[in-house]
């Protein structure tokens, strides 16, 4: 089974790293691509929590990309921030998916036909191939670190993962 080529926005990243598994995009996806302006967002206060984990991250697994200047760019950094704009131009450029979880981010990429993905979704994917026991933990350290999921969203994954209490 061949796995997707995504490009990630900062969200994802920072989440991943404040529970400890952002090895599970290298297990999940073949390859992963980020702009340069979510690189500096996620890791240019090394004193923020998981800023220098994202760094040796990428610096090791992720393909770092010039921010661009395009019309796919234009059109969404009207409504999307920065990062979310230049992720989905990005996206549009290498024929990818975005690994993105702002309501707004993921709404413009379905209306422009971006394959989608989400961190709950890398964490469901993670389980199914055996690299993660349990999503729960994750789960409640995401949280724990303040990122924020809907309620209906945390059950249904625990669902997936048959991991409802």
């Amino acid at each position: 089974m061949s796995r997707p080529v995504v490009v990630s926005d900062a969200g994802p990243l920072i989440a991943l790293a404040g529970c400890g598994h952002l090895e599970l995009l290298v297990a999940v996806f073949d390859a992963v691509h980020v702009p340069q302006v979510v690189l500096a967002e996620t890791t240019a206060d090394r004193s923020r929590p998981g800023a220098a984990d994202i760094a040796a991250f990428v610096e090791a697994h992720v393909q770092v990309h010039p921010d661009r200047d395009d019309p796919v760019y234009a059109t969404a950094v009207s409504h999307l921030d920065e990062g979310e704009a230049q992720a989905l131009s990005l996206a549009h450029a290498l024929g990818c998916g975005v690994l993105m979880d702002e309501r707004r981010g993921r709404q413009t990429a379905i209306r422009q036909g971006v394959p989608l993905f989400g961190v709950l979704g890398v964490l469901l994917q993670a389980k199914r191939i055996g690299k993660l026991e349990r999503i729960a933990p994750a789960l409640d350290r995401m949280q724990a670190n303040g990122y924020r999921v809907s309620q209906a969203l945390i059950e249904a994954a625990l669902r997936l993962a048959d991991e409802a209490p």
